[in-house]
């Protein structure tokens, strides 16, 4: 397995990763939208060539937000989800960034777990955030250096 920066080339395989994994999958302009962002930055999960998942990151120096987080549901819990994560907050880490924030619906149980074991924490909850159905979002936050500047 290997990753690379999300490309413009890379909308159909994650529409398709959308259409399988999310409830509320992105359109293909919300895609486009993020992608054409000069803060926002993606990475791709590939396996000979098939796009396996991939995260999205907004940055706004020193801290980014996990914006999404998609493995396609054939490839789910296999360890791509935490990989693609670990890599995308090293390279924000190494461009010097040092918190990095997100949002999860409070049910999504499997994400949560993913999230607390890579060191975030819950820092806020959103009353009503999601909608279909209305849900509570839980603010998570991860210190990314810890003051001996090494990554948490």
């Amino acid at each position: 397995m290997n990753f690379r920066p999300l490309q413009p080339g890379d909308l159909g395989g994650v529409l398709a990763i959308e259409q399988s994994a999310m409830a509320h999958p992105w359109s293909a302009a919300q895609v486009k939208e993020e992608l054409a962002l000069a803060n926002s930055t993606g990475l791709t999960a590939l396996l000979d060539g098939r796009l396996l998942g991939y995260a999205m990151f907004r940055a706004c120096r020193p801290e980014c937000e996990l914006i999404r987080l998609v493995v396609d549901e054939q490839w789910q819990r296999r360890g791509i989800g935490r990989t693609l994560l670990d890599t995308g907050l090293q390279i924000l880490v190494e461009q010097g960034y040092t918190t990095c924030f997100l949002e999860v619906r409070a049910a999504n149980e499997a994400a949560i777990h993913l999230y607390r074991a890579a060191g975030f924490f819950q820092v806020g909850l959103r009353k009503k955030y999601y909608t279909q159905p209305s849900e509570d979002a839980l603010l998570f936050r991860a210190d990314l250096v810890n003051p001996l500047g090494e990554k948490s």
